[in-house]
């Protein structure tokens, strides 16, 4: 299972857990006393369960996702090999380049190419992504769910 999955299962656990307590908490309250009667109130006391279950899911996918997927040597291997060799590259439109960012699906209709297959000997790439151009920039992509994982923005020169 790759990052994003764990990511995204954890997330869901997470939202489930704290959700479903809330409900417990509705039931629990006693005749004539409101739910939150005898509970003492959190640092959100306007926010709701469901509130705090979404913010908890979207911190914990974002945790294992902070890691790079690329390390320090798979970069600089990257840009140095698209500084010595020619490469063409189209720029994307602003309004398209500003999507392709860490986290999101990569846009349908984008045209992209893998990277040359020289590079992709020499970088690791994680079971599950691809190495791919698009527009100037390197993407490392997750294959399954077409969410970007790296982004090497500006490594292709025009």
């Amino acid at each position: 299972m790759t990052r994003l999955a764990h990511a995204l299962a954890l997330s869901v656990l997470l939202a489930t857990s704290i959700v479903g307590s809330d409900a417990h908490a509705k039931n629990d309250k006693v005749k004539g006393q409101p739910a939150h009667a005898g509970k003492a109130t959190g640092s959100n006391p306007s926010g709701s369960a469901t509130d705090v279950a979404v913010g908890a899911a979207v911190g914990a996918a974002a945790a294992i996702l902070t890691d790079s997927l690329l390390s320090d040597q798979d970069r600089r291997v990257i840009e140095s090999y698209y500084r010595t060799n020619t490469v063409s590259a189209q720029a994307l439109p602003p309004g398209i380049a500003k999507n392709l960012a860490r986290g999101k699906p990569l846009p349908p209709g984008i045209a992209k190419k893998q990277v040359p297959g020289e590079l992709r000997t020499r970088v690791k790439i994680p079971d599950g992504y691809e190495l791919s151009q698009v527009g100037a920039d390197v993407l490392l992509i997750e294959v399954g769910t077409r969410v970007i994982a790296e982004v090497l923005k500006d490594v292709i020169r025009h």
